[in-house]
């Protein structure tokens, strides 16, 4: 009997795979069900787990299940969660000088964003690895505009809105309310329900965030007017990602670049479709954004930035600087 034991242990720890200890990573996003963005992410954990051989893999909690950002935040220094896909939130939290993208009037094109962030990107990965955690790559979520229940053709018929704008983004809001817009904060599930109750007339958000959370078809009216830019992140707290195999470390960064840039290629192309016209096919109206009324948000804007002081004036001295050769280079804003 004693011989037939060790023969079984013998096979069974040969046999491949056995003696391979598994890692589970748990991720939370506020990203729904069903979007592109969500097949994405699947994606991504789906190559992660066949290139490491089942030894890796994620466990994705979808649609806010985990929390809001922050809270999500919460639960991974907890131990509760390993990482976030986050929407932009929590990627200020712990690397502060992605502030700067929330900003008003700052930046006015997801090439612009991501040419400055590019350039910041060593500041941006100590920021994150001094708050516990390695970035493993931003991905632009797009311009910030104005769905609304009525027209607005100036910037005084805009700030007249009630607004609608993310609960957790603590630097928005205020440079809206300071620059004399009515914004109204809320959860990503209020939001919705906001605007049916009439509390808000309208929402502040990307269009692959309109679309996603179904803000378009409840809205009439599309105000292409970037007041602000937005980047999310992909992040692992350093005490789930410092443990594995420097080949499994590998994969998920090679992984997570190629999801994030399938991710990008298809947010711009789905911001060109929906300004193009899919969102006049859901019957939204855009209205034009005359030269004045962006001049007048562009001169609010800098005296709201130079006022509130909400990021260093050498981080804003800095980027003001980058989009200056940004700009030089191509001349011109990108096109609404």
């Amino acid at each position: 009997m004693r011989t037939l034991l060790v023969t079984v242990a013998a096979v069974v720890l040969a046999w491949p795979g056995a003696a391979r200890a598994q890692t589970v990573l748990r991720m939370g996003t506020p990203t729904p069900e069903g979007t592109s963005w969500a097949r994405e992410i699947r994606t991504f954990a789906r190559a992660v787990e066949s290139e490491t051989q089942g030894q890796v893999r994620f466990k994705i909690y979808f649609s806010g299940i985990a929390g809001d950002e922050l809270q999500m935040g919460q639960r991974i220094r907890r131990d509760q969660l390993d990482g976030a896909f986050s929407g932009g939130m929590l990627c200020q939290q712990l690397a502060p000088s992605m502030r700067v993208m929330r900003v008003l009037g700052l930046f006015q094109g997801r090439d612009e964003l991501a040419y400055v962030m590019g350039r910041l990107k060593r500041t941006l990965d100590e920021e994150f690895r001094k708050s516990g955690f390695v970035n493993l790559g931003l991905i632009g979520v797009g311009p910030e505009l104005v769905f609304a229940r009525r027209p607005a053709h100036t910037l005084d018929e805009l700030k007249a809105l009630r607004l609608w704008t993310w609960d957790v983004d603590h630097m928005f809001g205020p440079a809206l309310e300071a620059m004399g817009f009515h914004a109204r904060a809320g959860s990503l599930d209020e939001a919705g329900r906001m605007y049916d109750a009439g509390q808000v007339d309208g929402f502040i958000a990307a269009p692959a965030a309109a679309l996603a959370f179904q803000w378009s078809a409840q809205a009439r009216y599309l105000v292409p007017l970037r007041l602000a830019q937005l980047d999310g992140c992909v992040v692992l707290a350093n005490r789930a990602f410092d443990p594995l195999a420097e080949e499994h470390k590998t994969i998920i960064r090679n992984a997570a670049a190629r999801g994030l840039g399938h991710l990008e290629d298809a947010a711009r192309a789905q911001d060109q479709a929906l300004l193009g016209g899919l969102f006049a096919k859901q019957g939204l109206t855009t209205l034009p954004v005359s030269a004045q009324m962006r001049a007048q948000f562009f001169d609010e804007a800098r005296a709201v930035r130079e006022k509130l002081a909400q990021v260093p004036r050498e981080l804003i001295e800095r980027v003001l600087a980058l989009l200056a050769d940004y700009r030089a280079e191509h001349r011109e804003f990108e096109a609404y």
